[in-house]
C-alpha cells in the first residue's frame, strides 16, 4: 500500500452471536468486540453462529499473572467457585515468563536504617514457601525467586483454594446483559466457547476486558524490554545472583515508548530481542573463564510494561503516594520504588513512603460486576513504574479477589460491597491497611 490508513475497529452490537436462541422476555446481550488501531487493507463479514456453553463461575478471573493468581485465591478463600483463564500454559504472566522475578515494591527502599514491607498476605505466604525450600533471595529489598519454582508453588495455592484453572484460552469478547458482564468468550483448542460469570476480574495486563465492557481508559506507551538467564556463569561478573548456582539473570530496558497493543510491533520487538539475548551470551562467552557459558532461557511471553490504565472511580494520583495519603476505603499498601515527580517537586527513592491504594481504583464507574486488579488498575501516568511492580499487583490482585468474593456472598455490585467489612476480611488475611 502506498497509503498507510489507520483505522479504529469500532463497538459492534448483536443478538445474533449466542449461545442458544433467544427465549421469550430474555434480555438482549450485547457483544463487545476488539479495539485496536491496525492498518487495514478491506474487510471482512464474520458470519453469526452460535457459540456453545461450556462454563460458568461465581467469579471468572481474566489472566493468570501476579494479580490474577492473587485475585482467583482470594475469591476462593471467600467459598467462591473461581475460574482462572490464561492464554500460556504456566501462572505469573511476566513475574515468571518474563523472568520479572524481583518483587519489587513488597518493600519500601529506605536509604537509612531497615526497609519497611508494604506488602503482605498472598505475597508474603508465597515467599514463605519458596524460602522454605531455597528458591527465594534477596536482592536489597526485592525478594527474587526462581521462576519455576514460582510457578509450581502459585499452582499449588490454587488448586488448594480450590480454584479451577483453564490454560491456552485467550479472552476474545463479553457479552454485556445491560451493565453487567454475562458472558466471557474464548477461544483455544476447543474452538470458541462461552463462560458465563456472575463476577469478572480483569487481570488481562492489558485491560482487555475493561475496554470491551465500555469503561473509560487511558493507553500508556513505555519500554520493551527483557530479562533472561545464562548458565554456567559464576565466573561472569555481569549479571543478577538467582537461586541456583551458577545462574545468572540478565536485563535490557529494550527500545523506549513502545506501542504494546500492536501485534506486529510486538513480533518485530520479540525477533529483534530474542537475537540479541543470543548475541549477548556468544560475546560473554569470549571473556576469560566463560568459555562454557550458555544461553539458558529467554522470556516466554514480551516485556510489555504498561498499556491501558483504567479511568476508575478514583484514580490513585501522584501527589496522593508522594506524601502518603490516606483513604478511607484503604485495600492495601505498596513501595517506592523510583523516583516521583509532579508539578516542580521531585520525591527521590530514597525519600520515598510507602502508598495507599484505595478500593475505588479498583472500580470501574459503569459495568456493575466488573473489578480491576495489576497493572491496570487506576492510577495517574506518573505512578507507572511502582503501579504495574509485581508486589502492588499482587497486592491489588488479594484485594479485588475479596471483594469478588464478598460480592458474591451478598449477590450486590461490586460497587455496593461494604468497605469495612471488605478491610476486616483483608486484615484477617494479614494485609497491610494501617501505617
Amino acid at each position: 500500500m502506498d497509503r498507510r490508513q489507520f483505522l479504529k475497529i469500532g463497538t459492534l452490537s448483536t443478538g445474533a452471536v449466542m449461545a442458544g436462541g433467544l427465549p421469550a422476555g430474555a434480555k438482549t446481550e450485547t457483544v463487545k468486540t476488539y479495539s485496536s488501531a491496525l492498518e487495514t487493507q478491506g474487510y471482512v463479514k464474520e458470519p453469526a453462529r452460535r457459540i456453545p456453553v461450556v462454563d460458568k463461575a461465581d467469579v471468572v478471573v481474566v489472566g493468570g499473572g501476579p494479580a490474577g493468581f492473587a485475585a482467583a485465591v482470594a475469591a476462593a478463600r471467600q467459598g467462591s467457585d473461581v475460574l482462572v483463564l490464561e492464554r500460556q500454559y504456566f501462572l505469573g504472566g511476566l513475574f515468571t515468563g518474563c523472568g520479572v522475578t524481583p518483587i519489587i515494591n513488597m518493600y519500601n527502599p529506605v536509604r537509612d536504617g531497615e526497609p519497611v514491607k508494604a506488602v503482605s498476605g498472598i505475597c508474603e505466604e508465597l515467599c514463605d514457601r519458596l524460602d522454605k525450600v531455597g528458591m527465594l533471595n534477596y536482592e536489597k529489598v526485592r525478594p527474587k525467586v526462581d521462576p519455576e519454582a514460582a510457578k509450581y508453588y502459585m499452582e499449588e495455592m490454587l488448586s488448594e483454594a480450590g480454584v479451577r484453572l483453564l490454560y491456552g484460552v485467550q479472552a476474545a469478547e463479553i457479552l454485556m446483559s445491560g451493565d453487567r458482564i454475562a458472558t466471557v468468550i474464548v477461544e483455544g483448542k476447543s474452538g470458541r466457547v462461552a463462560i458465563k460469570a456472575d463476577y469478572v476480574i480483569d487481570c488481562s495486563g492489558d485491560g482487555d476486558i475493561l475496554e470491551w465492557a465500555g469503561e473509560d481508559f487511558n493507553v500508556y506507551k513505555e519500554d520493551i524490554g527483557a530479562m533472561w538467564r545464562i548458565g554456567h556463569a559464576a565466573a561472569s561478573p555481569r549479571g543478577n545472583v538467582t537461586c541456583i548456582p551458577g545462574v545468572l539473570t540478565r536485563h535490557t530496558t529494550g527500545e523506549r515508548q513502545q506501542d504494546g497493543l500492536d501485534m506486529y510491533n510486538l513480533t518485530r520487538i520479540q525477533l529483534g530481542l530474542r537475537k540479541m539475548m543470543w548475541e549477548d551470551a556468544m560475546d560473554l562467552r569470549k571473556n576469560p573463564g566463560c568459555e562454557d557459558l550458555y544461553l539458558l532461557d529467554t522470556p516466554s511471553v514480551v516485556g510489555v510494561r504498561i498499556t491501558r490504565v483504567l479511568n476508575s472511580v478514583a484514580n490513585v494520583t501522584v501527589e496522593g503516594a508522594a506524601v502518603g495519603k490516606s483513604y478511607d476505603d484503604v485495600i492495601g499498601f505498596t513501595g517506592g520504588d523510583s523516583t516521583l515527580s509532579w508539578e516542580d517537586k521531585k520525591v527521590k527513592v530514597g525519600s520515598r513512603k510507602i502508598w495507599q491504594v484505595p478500593y475505588s481504583a479498583l472500580l470501574p464507574k459503569k459495568v456493575t460486576n466488573l473489578l480491576v486488579a495489576g497493572r491496570c488498575f487506576g492510577f495517574e501516568r506518573g505512578l507507572t513504574y511502582d503501579a504495574r511492580e509485581i508486589g502492588t499487583c499482587l497486592m491489588t490482585g488479594q484485594a479485588a479477589g475479596t471483594a469478588a468474593g464478598i460480592a458474591a456472598l451478598k449477590r450486590c455490585g461490586c460497587r455496593e460491597v461494604n468497605v469495612p467489612e471488605l478491610q476486616a476480611n483483608l486484615r484477617r488475611q494479614k494485609v497491610k491497611l494501617d501505617w
